[in-house]
Formats: C-alpha cells, structure tokens, sequence
C-alpha cells in the first residue's frame, strides 16, 4: 500500500486524515518516503527527526535495516 502524492490525506480530505493518524500515539505519519528500490521484505525502519522547538512536523533521517 502506498500513496501517489506528498500527503498521507486524500486530496479532498487533509484535515481529516490527519487527525485520524495524529489521535493514535502508536502511529506517526512520514511523508514523502521513497521506497521503490527496496525489495519487498521485512525492515526495522528509523526515522530520526530534528526537535524543533514550537513545530508541529519535521524534516527527518529515515534509516532502514534488512
């Protein structure tokens, strides 16, 4: 599964799909991840954000492990 734009939202529904990720602590969205490359397969994934203080997103380091 995947999508096919730089959002996690559908294109008529941005808020909504937001909140719906954001209510749930167990799940944080990550935008714009470019996996074609990689194999199907299990992976640990790492996504390292930098803490910016007063911001509600951040660009991030992802790193994956086969």
């Amino acid at each position: 599964a995947g999508i096919d734009y730089i959002s996690v939202a559908s294109f008529g529904h941005l808020i909504t799909a937001h909140v719906a990720f954001l209510k749930n602590a167990d799940i944080i969205p990550v935008e714009a991840l470019k996996l074609d490359n990689v194999k199907t397969g299990l992976y640990m994934l790492h996504c390292l954000p930098l803490r910016l203080v007063g911001s509600e997103g951040s660009p991030i380091r992802c790193i994956l492990i086969k």
